[in-house]
């Protein structure tokens, strides 16, 4: 594949007891770094240090080993949470937290690579999934019985993003301090009081109102998410452009099912064209890809800018920020899940420029976290800024949440919770 040197092996050892999990481990690492289709079982073996054969013994294909890589990862969370039940919520998160710490692949694999499994094994790992889900919200309503069971499972989704959070950025972190820090943001949004947000607040106004300082925000301030799979939203005016209608049509198959497996025949078929008169339009399937990426990333970069431009002080800035994104996140939700999951497929030089434009919308967020905690360290700062930018990922790409009525201002009180400490 041209890179398997720069991949890395695992020493060979003798008969070694753990050779399931090192295989498990090593192909974790390879699809979250390079992706599912991009990494063939004779890489995976050579990371391992043995041969394709001896891994065909463990694992009877690569969709086994992505199967068993997930169900092994929400298995050991659900044994966190039958353990601290019943008990304090504060020590099941940091179970959980210590087990999410130690995976921080977790994220991209259930959010982007599980749309690769066939039926049969996507049903399996997402029966667990929802099994450890069922578990942490029961726990969650247990500590928090004066909300509504819709306001637990918010608080429930919101957690599970941030504990997966470290997947999307590689910001290095000691082992303790990373499970310490994801238990701390993983509380707050726990514990986050929902009661505040009604019909014509805006929580994140009231945080550049009464901030006494670093540190306080008077509790009001976040893969692909399996909501991705439900489908888009069937209302709105139909486009007239043909090839705006096409952009539309791709981001929506691309978002649910991963850019590697539409063909453009289904594309056309979305809009009610062939694939031939889709390449009036864009001559390769990558020239679609591209077009979209692109339409995504320049009104991030635009309403960035706006949200600035209307602040007096960074914390006024930072809330501008996190509204507008919100705001675009709950309107665009295929648009996010290309943006968080497809950039990889993209060819050089147009992945380093969007990779570029990325990073340099995070760390804007960044540099006003500085400003408004100096007491923070970068790593916490970028830390804390990409897990509030997974907590609104996941909800805008998950349906039963972005339509709730009062989405955006409970999301400005989530992720105050997240960027600010609680």
């Amino acid at each position: 594949m041209g890179e398997r040197g720069s991949r890395g092996t695992i020493a060979r050892t003798t008969r070694p007891r753990d050779r399931k999990a090192q295989i498990i481990s090593a192909a974790s690492d390879l699809f979250y770094r390079f992706g599912y289709h991009n990494v063939g079982t004779e890489d995976i073996a050579e990371a391992v240090g043995i041969t394709a054969g001896a891994l065909y013994r463990h694992f009877r294909s690569k969709q086994d080993l992505l199967a068993s890589a997930l169900i092994d990862s929400f298995d050991r969370a659900q044994v966190v949470i039958e353990r601290h039940r019943p008990g304090r919520i504060e020590d099941m998160v940091q179970g959980i937290a210590e087990t999410a710490g130690a995976r921080r692949d977790l994220g991209v694999l259930w959010n982007r690579e599980i749309r690769h499994l066939d039926d049969e094994r996507r049903q399996r790992v997402r029966a667990r999934f929802f099994g450890f889900l069922a578990g942490f919200t029961e726990a969650l309503r247990e500590a928090r019985p004066e909300l509504s069971a819709d306001q637990v499972d918010l608080l429930a989704w919101c957690s599970l993003a941030v504990l997966t959070s470290p997947s999307y950025h590689r910001t290095a972190v000691p082992a303790e301090g990373l499970a310490g820090l994801l238990r701390e943001m993983t509380l707050g949004v726990c514990t986050a009081d929902l009661s505040r947000v009604s019909p014509g607040t805006r929580p994140g106004k009231e945080v550049v109102a009464d901030s006494n300082g670093p540190g306080h925000t008077d509790d009001t301030g976040a893969v692909a998410a399996i909501g991705a799979a439900d489908g888009p939203a069937k209302r709105g005016v139909p486009l007239h452009s043909r090839r705006e209608a096409l952009l539309a049509a791709a981001s929506r198959l691309f978002n649910r099912r991963g850019y590697q497996t539409v063909t453009m025949e289904e594309i056309g078929a979305e809009v009610g064209v062939t694939s031939t008169s889709i390449y009036r339009y864009f001559t390769t399937k990558v020239d679609l890809l591209t077009a979209i990426i692109a339409r995504g990333t320049e009104p991030l970069q635009l309403g960035l800018s706006q949200a600035l431009s209307r602040a007096s002080t960074p914390l006024e800035g930072l809330s501008n920020a996190v509204t507008a994104y919100i705001e675009f996140a709950m309107s665009h939700h295929d648009l996010v899940g290309v943006l968080v999951a497809e950039v990889m497929n993209l060819p050089e030089p147009h992945r380093s420029r969007i990779r570029r434009a990325q990073h340099d919308y995070v760390v804007e967020w960044i540099r006003l976290m500085e400003a408004i905690h100096p007491e923070l360290g970068r790593g916490e700062a970028a830390f804390r800024v990409h897990a509030a930018l997974t907590v609104v990922n996941d909800v805008a790409r998950t349906t039963h949440l972005r339509s709730r009525p009062r989405i955006t201002d409970e999301l400005m009180l989530i992720t105050g919770r997240v960027l600010h400490g609680a």
